[in-house]
């Protein structure tokens, strides 16, 4: 049982870590928030089974010293603001499409904030699947791909539903 916390909260906190610095995202909401919330809920668990294993002080140290470091992490970041970002992202509009690799994409996204409103961004993004992307620019800047080139869509997706 302890080993599968482990591997459960270490895999939960590798996906957590990708998606808070835009690195690898999801567009299932519900996937997103499960790990939003397991990241919340696991480290006070292992924490606990890990003072209770008796092991190698120095084994013991570094399995107790990754729990302490995500509870000390997720209080900096204040868990509101986190919780608030368990939503996904949307795609609300595809500007261009890359000529020679339809899943690299320039995109109008979405997120919902609750009562805060939504949150805006345009994005480029690399689709791995139709569900997971990489993101590789925030802020979209067309003269840095000159040697890329693209096709100009405007298509309407509207995954939230929006009028």
């Amino acid at each position: 049982m302890q080993k599968i916390i482990r591997i459960t909260f270490y895999i939960v906190l590798f996906l957590f870590l990708l998606d808070i610095f835009d690195v690898f995202q999801t567009k299932i909401g519900l996937l997103k928030a499960i790990i939003y919330y397991m990241v919340f809920a696991l480290p006070v668990p292992l924490l606990i089974i890990e003072f209770k294993a008796d092991k190698h002080v120095l084994e013991s140290f570094l399995r107790i010293a990754i729990p302490i470091l995500t509870i000390i992490g997720l209080i900096y970041l204040h868990p509101m603001k986190i919780l608030f970002n368990a939503s996904a992202w949307k795609t609300q509009t595809v500007y261009q499409i890359d000529k020679n690799r339809e899943n690299h994409k320039v995109e109008f996204q979405m997120k919902d904030m609750g009562a805060l409103g939504y949150v805006k961004r345009n994005v480029e993004v690399y689709y791995l699947t139709d569900y997971f992307y990489v993101v590789l620019a925030e802020r979209y800047d067309y003269s840095r791909f000159l040697d890329v080139e693209w096709k100009s869509v405007d298509q309407n997706i509207n995954e939230m539903g929006l009028k």
